[in-house]
């Protein structure tokens, strides 16, 4: 660990996961750290909320924007979570700083009815009796859950990971993966074909579809799933402007959709072709790096080794819950005999 504030921050009972993240409570509220870059920071404060308090947004902002504190602020107020930016303004202790935020912060929740979040983020159970960092986006920061029920996820987590190392095949991954990439080609066709428009999420459908795919066909999820999905959105560039030629032609001259294809796969390499076509594949191909861009976070989760990162990043940050209460033990009656 090479961050000096995480360090720091164990004198308060926080405890650095790894580089970028350090997690802890305050006041019983579960807080996660995450360094974001220079002195800014994310902070994530794990709450549940039916209804937000109205203006509670706008008293936090106040709470946060001290004098001399250039940036900062709530960025989302989510159903299970805060998450808001601190910024460590060079003339004071960091320590200090954090200390008197997070006083601010939890006195405003407090004043506003908005407690400490105690259900699990796993199971929804009542007073769970840890907690730990969990990367969900509905549900993310360091969050209340029954040890139990993490345990068994990461246990069930890596019997899957093994038996994906195992048995998992790249011949029927690709299989998949191709099946799943017509899908997104085929919606991707019906938006060129009636709108005449191009769509960078509907591109993003093609490496999404294609990993789907990949999985259900029981693909080995490693690094090499990654250049299959990329290579497939690649070909699928190609793919889709000579399917659209041919559909094109089809319809404006009511012909065979295979004759049209047998057509244009003879005039497709030509050069006066090429000359028209070359310039929007490649501006397709862009669309469809940025859609691979877009779809990025899904297909690296579903890699065994995020998933064991994931794993082993929720077991080694969790800690007991402060609001835990032990279940009190019932006096059996003594039997007189």
């Amino acid at each position: 660990m090479n961050n000096e504030l995480f360090s720091a921050l164990q004198q308060y009972g926080f405890k650095p996961v790894n580089d970028s993240f350090c997690v802890g409570t305050w006041r019983n509220y579960a807080v996660a750290l995450q360094k974001f870059g220079g002195k800014l920071y994310y902070a994530y404060l794990a709450v549940r909320f039916d209804q937000v308090p109205k203006g509670l947004k706008k008293t936090l902002n106040n709470e946060i924007k001290q004098p001399g504190v250039k940036l900062g602020g709530v960025e989302r107020v989510m159903k299970n979570f805060i998450h808001m930016s601190l910024s460590f303004p060079k003339s004071m202790d960091p320590t200090v700083f954090f200390a008197e935020r997070m006083d601010a912060i939890t006195g405003a929740l407090g004043r506003n009815g908005v407690a400490p979040a105690n259900s699990c983020a796993v199971t929804g159970a009542a007073s769970p009796d840890s907690l730990c960092l969990i990367m969900d986006p509905n549900c993310f920061g360091y969050q209340p859950v029954c040890g139990s029920a993490v345990r068994q996820s990461g246990y069930e987590a890596q019997a899957k990971v093994e038996e994906n190392e195992n048995n998992g095949s790249y011949l029927t991954g690709l299989l998949g993966a191709v099946l799943g990439m017509l899908v997104g080609v085929g919606v991707n066709l019906l938006t060129m074909v009636f709108l005449k428009h191009y769509y960078v999420a509907l591109f993003a459908l093609v490496p999404i579809a294609a990993m789907v795919g990949y999985k259900l066909f029981k693909g080995r999820t490693d690094k090499i799933s990654i250049v299959i999905i990329i290579v497939l959105s690649v070909i699928a560039v190609p793919l889709m402007e000579f399917l659209f030629l041919a559909i094109d032609l089809s319809r404006e001259y009511d012909a065979p959709l295979g004759e049209c294809m047998k057509l244009v796969k003879e005039i497709f390499f030509k050069p006066e072709v090429t000359k028209e076509t070359v310039p929007e594949m490649l501006k397709m191909l862009l669309f469809m790096a940025l859609g691979v861009g877009i779809s990025w976070g899904f297909i690296s989760k579903r890699l065994n080794s995020t998933q064991v990162r994931s794993s082993k990043l929720q077991l080694d940050s969790m800690q007991p819950n402060p609001l835990y209460q032990a279940p009190q033990q019932v006096p059996q009656p003594v039997d007189p005999q």
